[in-house]
C-alpha cells in the first residue's frame, strides 16, 4: 500500500525547512567535535581521550534532555521549545567558541547535549505537523532526517576545514551565526505547536508496549548497533587492517558521507510502499558489506565500492525508524519520540564501548565479523518477525 497518508495541519514549506536547517546546524555542533578533537587537545595541551570528553559531555547531556524536556515542558507550546531550545544551541556553540580553558569547553558542549536531545525529542515527533498540507508522511520525515546525512557530506568536512585553515574555534563561531540564521527562521515560520497532551513518564513505555511498534525498535537496535560500533572505529580499521593512508582514508569518509544522502532519499522512496523493505535493505547491505570487510583483501576501489554500499545502508536508519512509527503508531509518534531520540543516543555509546572492547580484546576482523552477524540476524527477523507488516494509513490505525 502506498503511504499516502498527509499533514492536515497549518505547516508550510518554510517551517518544514527551518526545522532541518536548525536540525543540521545542531547536529554539526554535535559531530563537529570529533573533527576538531586534535586541535582542542593541542590548543590546551590535553590528551586526545580528555579531548574525548567534548564528545562523551554532549551525548550524555543530550541522553537526558531527550526524555526530560518533553515531560516537563507539559502543555508549553512546542514552538516555544523548540525557539528556547535554538538559543540555547547558539549560546552553547558561543560558550564553546570563548572558552579559555577546558572546562569552560565541557560547559558549552554540555549545553549543546541539552539543546541536541531536547530538540530531537521534540521536533521529531513534529514533522507531519509542520510540514506544508498534503506533503506526504515519507517524503517529510526524509527531508527532515536529511540533516543527519548532510552533516556528514557538508557541517563535519567544512567545519573541520575551516579549524584546519584559521583555528578550532573558527567553525563555532560559524555555528552560532548560523545559529541565529535558524532561529530567525522558525521564529517566523513556525505554526503554533500545542500538544495534543502532555507526556508522563509512564507513557515513555506506550511505544514499546505496542506490538508492531516494539519489532521495529528490536530491528532498529541491532541494525544501528551494528553499523555505530563499527562505524566509530572507521579510520582505525581501514589504517590497522588494510593499511591505508590518512588521505585515502578521507576519501572514504566523503564517499561514505555522499552515499548516505541518497540513502536517505531511498528510504522515503521504499518507505512509502511499504516501510519493511527499509529494514531488509539496510540489515542485507550492512551485513554483506561487514562480511566483505571481514573475509577478504582489501583493495582501494574495492573498499571504495563496499563502503559506498554501507553508506547508503547508514543513511537510511534515521528516517527509517521514524517513518516505521509515523505509519504503524502515529497516535504515539508525538510521545514516543523523545524515546526514539534517547535510543539514538544511547545507543551511539553503546555501539562505541561495544566496538572499542572487540577492538581492544581481538582485532578489527572480529569487529566487521561481529557486524556483520548481527546485521544478517537483524534482516532474518524482518524475514519472519516482520512477515505480512504493511504500510498503513492513519484512518486505518484502530488505536488512533
Amino acid at each position: 500500500m502506498n503511504l499516502t497518508t498527509t499533514s492536515s495541519a497549518n505547516g508550510s514549506w518554510l517551517a518544514l525547512l527551518s526545522a532541518t536547517f536548525a536540525c543540521f546546524i545542531i547536529v554539526t555542533g554535535e559531530f563537529l567535535a570529533i573533527g576538531v578533537l586534535n586541535n582542542i587537545a593541542e590548543d590546551f595541551q590535553i590528551s586526545s581521550g580528555t579531548a574525548g570528553l567534548t564528545v562523551t559531555v554532549t551525548s550524555i547531556a543530550g541522553m537526558f534532555s531527550a526524555l526530560i524536556i518533553p515531560i516537563y515542558a507539559k502543555s508549553m507550546d512546542r514552538r516555544a521549545v523548540l525557539l528556547v531550545l535554538t538559543i540555547l544551541m547558539v549560546a552553547a556553540n558561543l560558550v564553546t567558541a570563548l572558552a579559555s580553558n577546558f572546562a569552560f569547553v565541557l560547559l558549552g558542549r554540555f549545553f549543546l547535549g541539552i539543546a541536541l536531545g531536547g530538540f530531537w525529542g521534540v521536533a521529531a515527533g513534529l514533522v507531519i505537523r509542520i510540514a506544508p498540507k498534503q506533503l506526504p508522511t515519507a517524503l517529510a520525515v526524509t527531508i527532515f532526517f536529511s540533516a543527519v546525512t548532510l552533516v556528514t557530506v557538508l557541517g563535519v568536512p567544512i567545519g573541520a576545514w575551516l579549524a584546519n585553515q584559521y583555528d578550532w574555534r573558527m567553525p563555532y563561531w560559524v555555528l552560532v551565526a548560523l545559529g541565529m540564521v535558524a532561529f530567525l527562521m522558525l521564529y517566523f515560520s513556525l505554526p503554533s505547536l500545542k500538544p495534543s497532551s502532555s507526556l508522563k513518564w509512564k507513557e515513555l513505555l506506550l511505544m514499546p508496549s505496542h506490538p508492531i511498534a516494539r519489532k521495529g525498535l528490536i530491528l532498529f537496535i541491532l541494525i544501528f548497533l551494528a553499523h555505530f560500533a563499527a562505524y566509530n572505529y572507521f579510520t582505525a580499521f581501514f589504517k590497522q587492517s588494510a593499511g591505508f593512508s590518512d588521505g585515502e582514508i578521507s576519501g572514504l569518509l566523503l564517499a561514505f558521507g555522499v552515499a548516505s544522502v541518497f540513502g536517505n532519499i531511498l528510504a522515503g522512496y521504499f518507505g512509502k510502499y511499504n516501510v519493511r523493505y527499509n529494514f531488509a535493505i539496510m540489515a542485507l547491505l550492512l551485513g554483506i558489506v561487514f562480511l566483505a570487510f571481514a573475509m577478504s583483501d582489501l583493495l582501494l576501489m574495492q573498499t571504495l565500492f563496499l563502503v559506498a554500499i554501507w553508506g547508503i545502508a547508514a543513511g537510511m536508519i534515521p528516517s527509517s525508524i521514524n517513518i516505521w512509527m509515523y505509519v504503524h503508531v502515529p497516535h504515539l509518534v508525538e510521545k514516543g519520540s523523545a524515546l526514539v531520540t534517547f535510543m539514538f543516543l544511547i545507543l551511539i555509546t553503546i555501539g562505541s564501548l561495544l566496538g572499542g572492547f572487540i577492538l581492544d580484546h581481538f582485532n578489527g576482523i572480529t569487529l566487521m565479523s561481529v557486524a556483520a552477524l548481527t546485521g544478517l540476524f537483524a534482516f532474518t527477523l524482518v524475514l519472519t518477525m516482520t512477515r505480512g507488516v504493511r504500510n498503513v494509513a492513519v484512518n486505518s490505525c484502530p488505536s488512533c
